[in-house]
């Protein structure tokens, strides 16, 4: 090993070693782990207080949003010219394919999804449970899918579509009453030779191969002449409920606090996400709560205890969140993209369900049929999801999980893997329990204490083949959920 390969890792151990050695602890290499979610979300956080209510608003009753990840990348499903349908997401093929941004735009010139319907869209959304929508306005590559006069690579202006997404989109979203957001990358931009990049793939010299070698890129001309006017334009021309921030690579804090100031000068209740400033694998830092009111903790990462602050998993029903037809993928089961809602509320979070729309603008089937699934289930179950509030007790069950309502006066018991017993046994205290119902069925549930516990006697086997709930009406107020909602 090279003396400078253990320079950089001695380097990234003091990194992680910092917040324990300020605070005066032990630890070693082995207890550090970076990506943790105690590492993460230090105990101490607090929201602000503004967040706080922005969130109570509508945010944390909602629970259940769709992620739509559509663009120029959706039409070439995950492969250019036999490339790049190796990398998970399809919608970094101009990189994975090592496409230069000429070459991309010749594509995005064609673009045409005659097919796409936002009436359609938002309407079988909303029929099947979700509560909110989040779209790609701009994303890496980017490509707009609204009219902007900032820059003519938009879909308007660049494609013979000649029609404004964004707008139908919003405009579908008031009709049928569902809360409406924009994704838009902020800080990377593939067009631009000005943005920062992420990775080895997206190597400024593959991008633009007529720059000069010395060519010095200027992030701060790239923010001020087209991110920050095109947020600025999306804020002023689009109702939104949430702007969805995302890869803030290079963002300073006084860049950061500009996208903010700019969305709470054109639209107050407009909720922002941490990627305005955090990646989601970062850890969060207090000075900077002020800038957004929830956390998008990493991708397809499904919280597993409860934090100090509000967040929302950004998934997806594959493990692509672009359209991808080619090289190795894979759709959830169904078994797993129900677990995966039940779990993040049951934690405290909320779930943005992607699904990436194909090229022609026509949905998905199968991302559908797994939509499906989970709106079957919500027809039945729905009031232990949509207003309730996290696991109220301190560990979660071998068996499953729980979440309380509102009101603090049902307890839902999410069993998502039937006890060989048939009996579930609440955690001790809690005596007040009045009525057992397995919702949507007729099977009897019967209660019984046994040395102060309360003890759930079930039907021999699950009555949905994925999770059942069983609803606990409480005679006493449950008095155990934390002040974080």
């Amino acid at each position: 090993m090279s003396f400078s390969r253990i320079a950089y890792l001695l380097s990234i151990y003091v990194i992680c070693m910092l917040p324990e050695l300020a605070r005066g602890q032990d630890s070693t290499i082995a207890t550090v782990d970076p990506l943790s979610f105690d590492y993460r979300f230090p105990s101490n956080l607090q929201q602000t207080v503004d967040s706080q209510l922005r969130n109570k608003q509508w945010f944390i009753d909602a629970k259940y949003g769709v992620f739509i990840h559509f663009g120029v990348y959706s039409k070439l499903a995950g492969a250019y010219d036999g490339r790049g349908q190796d990398f998970n997401y399809s919608e970094w093929i101009l990189t994975s394919a090592k496409m230069s941004a000429k070459e991309y735009r010749t594509i995005a010139s064609a673009f045409n999804p005659a097919s796409f319907d936002a009436e359609q869209w938002v309407r079988t959304f909303h029929e099947l449970g979700l509560q909110y929508l989040v779209v790609t306005a701009k994303h890496h590559d980017g490509f707009a899918l609204f009219d902007s006069t900032v820059s003519d690579y938009n879909i308007v202006d660049y494609t013979p579509f000649k029609r404004d997404i964004i707008l139908e989109l919003s405009e579908a979203c008031q009709r049928y009453g569902m809360r409406f957001g924009v994704y838009y990358s902020h800080a990377q931009d593939w067009n631009d030779p000005d943005a920062p990049y992420l990775t080895r793939m997206t190597q400024r010299s593959v991008l633009f191969p007529e720059l000069d070698e010395d060519y010095k890129p200027d992030f701060e001309r790239y923010l001020r002449t087209k991110s920050l006017p095109q947020v600025e334009e999306l804020l002023k021309r689009y109702d939104l409920d949430l702007i969805w921030f995302d890869t803030p690579v290079d963002i300073t804090f006084e860049w950061a606090k500009q996208f903010s100031d700019l969305v709470r000068r054109y639209q107050p209740n407009c909720l922002i996400n941490s990627r305005i400033i955090h990646n989601g694998g970062d850890q969060i830092l207090q000075d900077n709560l002020e800038l957004f009111d929830y956390v998008s903790i990493r991708d397809k990462e499904i919280p597993t205890q409860k934090l100090p602050l509000y967040v929302e998993t950004p998934d997806s029903v594959s493990s692509s969140f672009g359209y991808k037809a080619h090289g190795d993928f894979h759709y959830h089961s169904e078994e797993e993209i129900l677990h995966r809602l039940i779990n993040t509320v049951c934690s405290g979070g909320n779930l943005l369900l992607n699904n990436g729309p194909m090229g022609n603008g026509q949905l998905d089937p199968e991302a559908l049929r797994l939509y499906q699934v989970i709106g079957d289930w919500l027809k039945v179950n729905g009031e232990s999801i949509f207003h309730t509030r996290r696991n109220p007790f301190p560990n979660r069950p071998a068996w499953g999980n729980y979440t309380v309502s509102k009101d603090l006066q049902s307890l839902y018991v999410h069993i998502l893997q039937w006890p060989e017993d048939s009996k579930i046994t609440l955690p001790e205290g809690i005596t007040y329990v009045s009525k057992a119902t397995i919702l949507g069925s007729v099977e009897t549930v019967t209660i019984s204490t046994d040395n102060s516990r309360t003890i759930i006697s079930l039907p021999c086997e699950s009555v949905h083949p994925y999770a059942t709930v069983v609803k606990l009406s409480l005679s006493d107020e449950l008095l155990l959920v934390s002040d974080v909602e």
